[in-house]
This record gives structure tokens, C-alpha cells and sequence, in this order.
């Protein structure tokens, strides 16, 4: 092929890929705005290490007249980010796909902290302190 020319496909893992590139988009997220409430709940996130294993909190919340009722009604453990994601999805915990990708990317920080041992404070970046 010759190289001043763009590669018409790429060779992925198992297929060859044709790329027909019809739009390119740059990512962006507002912490604030774009993020909305999943009606079905929110979780807590803890690492137990002394067993090694991640640990969930499934809460929901009610309205009780004025006041709001938070309540933890399942705990999930596991030991990998996909196991735990794919049980709350199975489990029916989380309804919206934003929530899905941002419980994936939390408990994947989350098994990092175990598996480093590094501090893992959910909804925060891990602290990787270089040698």
C-alpha cells in the first residue's frame, strides 16, 4: 500500500475491518450537567481486602412526605469489575446505560485499587504515585 495513502481497513482481532469514516466526534462530559439519576437506585462502592474482593451497595431512595428514605437492599461481592457489572445488570439494579457504563468504569478503578493497592475513594481518580 502505498503511504501517502490512508489505510481503507484495519485488521482487528478477528476481522478485517472496512473504514467508511462518516463522522468524526470529540467526547466531552459535564460532570453536572450530563449526569442524571437512575430511578432504580445508586450504589456505594467498597473494597474489602482482607478478603480481596469488591463490594456493592445496592440503595434506593423513597419520598416519605418531605423527607427522602435512602435504604441499602442488596450487597453485591465479587472479585472483577465485569462479573459485579453484568450481576447488577442481570439483577435489574441499574435501568439506563449511562449508569451501566458508569458503574463499569468505577468498579474498574475500584479492582485496580485491589489488585495495586492503591486508595480507592469512588467518584474520584486513583492516586498512582510513580517509582
Amino acid at each position: 500500500m502505498n503511504n501517502n495513502k490512508k489505510a481503507r481497513s484495519i485488521q482487528g482481532r478477528w476481522y478485517k475491518i472496512n473504514k467508511k469514516i462518516k463522522k468524526k466526534i470529540i467526547a466531552k462530559y459535564h460532570k453536572i450537567n450530563d449526569w442524571k439519576m437512575d430511578p432504580k437506585g445508586y450504589f456505594l462502592i467498597a473494597i474489602d481486602r482482607k478478603k480481596k474482593l469488591l463490594k456493592v451497595g445496592y440503595c434506593v431512595f423513597k419520598k416519605l412526605r418531605n423527607k427522602t428514605i435512602n435504604e441499602m437492599v442488596a450487597i453485591i461481592s465479587g472479585t472483577t469489575a465485569i462479573e459485579i457489572v453484568n450481576t447488577l445488570i442481570k439483577e435489574k439494579y441499574i435501568s439506563t446505560l449511562q449508569h451501566s457504563a458508569d458503574m463499569g468504569i468505577e468498579l474498574c478503578k475500584a479492582e485496580l485499587a485491589l489488585k495495586n493497592k492503591l486508595n480507592y475513594i469512588q467518584d474520584k481518580d486513583l492516586e498512582i504515585k510513580q517509582k
